[in-house]
């Protein structure tokens, strides 16, 4: 079965594509014809697809065709675009069922691949939709690290009732340790509707376990950012609904961060975790929880 690559751009980069950087536009790496496995990899907050140029290029030699969508209102040309400010979690959503219609005309078997708001996106849509066999979410963003989950509608409305705030991620050197497909700064906006898509799904949760067929959490035990407390909450709800198959890997040994995925950051950990990652991708869908070591 044969499918418009150029379409399927078209559908996750209009109607923004003419703001988009030359390297931050979604990319599709086929093999021509539809493949058993599609693997699509889904970026977090403020970064662009070209966080897994790399990784992509090696799951592609490995005979599968893969998809790096853009999420919304990200991987503008520039970076101090104010275009976050609107983001919500409806159109975060809506995009996820763009990026599942095209992952089918790729591939049967669809694996999505998350970081961040990313990965929690990526749990949203297995949670809906049996069309997905498999998800590896990396430190999804189910919630800030510091705030008790029970807090989450009063800081969502908090958010969204004050002024929007652009925040640099780090303010002393205001974004420039950013790699350059990046954004200096997110919004507080922006962290409102990560919320809304966090406390979406949890509820989700209540009422049966997920339709994907395999689940996996990435647990990264130095977390600096998104909670795992929240994770852990996410993780028990849905086995008591029933979810037999949801899987936490708890990697210890990356040190105190929360971006272990872009090989462009200085110091980064994606050098350790990344081959990881391929392995965990490589192998069957994890049979029960694991704890991994990125030091061995």
């Amino acid at each position: 079965m044969t499918f418009d690559r150029e379409r399927i751009l078209e559908s996750l980069d209009q109607p923004e594509a003419a703001l988009l950087g030359e390297e931050m536009r979604s990319i599709v790496l086929d093999r021509g014809v539809r493949t058993p496995r599609v693997t699509v990899l889904l970026h977090g907050l403020t970064a662009s697809p070209r966080t897994w140029r790399e990784f992509a290029r090696v799951r592609h030699e490995r005979g599968e065709n893969v998809l790096v969508p853009r999420l919304p209102r990200h991987g503008h040309a520039d970076r101090m675009s104010e275009a976050l400010a609107g983001l919500t979690s409806e159109e975060l959503l809506a995009q996820g069922e763009r990026i599942l219609d095209a992952a089918a005309a790729l591939g049967k078997e669809i694996v999505l691949v998350g970081h961040s708001l990313g990965g929690s996106l990526a749990l949203h849509v297995a949670h809906h939709d049996a069309r997905v066999d498999r998800v590896v979410a990396v430190a999804p963003f189910l919630g800030l690290r510091l705030l008790p989950r029970d807090w989450h509608a009063w800081a969502r409305a908090v958010l969204e009732k004050t002024p929007n705030r652009f925040l640099y991620w780090n303010p002393i050197d205001k974004g420039r340790g950013v790699p350059e497909h990046g954004y200096h700064r997110y919004t507080t906006r922006s962290l409102a509707a990560g919320l809304a898509l966090a406390d979406a799904l949890r509820e989700d949760a209540r009422t049966g376990p997920p339709r994907g067929r395999h689940i996996e959490i990435v647990r990264n035990a130095g977390e600096s950012s998104v909670n795992n407390r929240a994770i852990d909450d996410l993780v028990a709800r849905w086995r008591a609904a029933g979810g037999e198959g949801v899987r936490v890997l708890r990697v210890l040994g990356l040190g105190r961060s929360h971006d272990i995925v872009e090989p462009e950051r200085r110091h980064a950990p994606a050098g350790r975790f990344l081959p990881m990652l391929h392995a965990i991708l490589d192998a069957p869908p994890a049979e029960a929880d694991a704890t991994l070591d990125a030091t061995a």
